[in-house]
């Protein structure tokens, strides 16, 4: 391959590299960082963080900032906790009913009666005993039946 052949090609790639994405040297962002970042940690990287900051000081109608609740101390102890007892952990529970409680309007929600989800054992208790279970009288005493 000649010299001036090798400048030809370095110089056609240059220029396609430039045509297609502007100059590649100039690039802002690295999507494939930015994905990895926030599957490792959950959260854009810093400079991601700065240019959405950037954006929103830049725009004319933005949202009203909103106080930012604070995390659980550990979110990780309160997912396994959550995980392995199927409900929030008690300090979480306390945190949540405190916002309530301060929150001026809140909705308020309705009972909503729901069947038993495990049907067959209540089949199968009243025919092996004849009569509702326990948890089953529990329910309908709550219901005023």
């Amino acid at each position: 391959m000649t010299m001036t052949m090798f400048l030809k090609s370095i110089l056609f790639t240059g220029a396609l590299a430039a045509g297609a994405n502007g100059l590649m040297v100039a690039q802002t962002s690295n999507s494939w960082f930015e994905q990895w970042h926030a599957a490792k940690y959950g959260r854009p990287s810093p400079a991601k963080e700065s240019r959405q900051r950037a954006e929103q000081a830049n725009t004319a109608f933005r949202e009203e900032a909103k106080p930012e609740a604070a995390p659980p101390a550990n979110a990780w102890s309160e997912q396994r906790y959550k995980a392995k007892f199927g409900r929030s952990s008690p300090m979480e529970d306390a945190r949540q009913k405190a916002e309530q409680a301060n929150t001026a309007f809140r909705e308020e929600t309705t009972r909503k009666v729901v069947a038993p989800a495990n049907n067959w054992r209540e089949q199968w208790f009243k025919g092996k005993f004849g009569r509702s279970s326990p948890m089953e009288e529990t329910r309908q005493k709550g219901e005023g039946k």
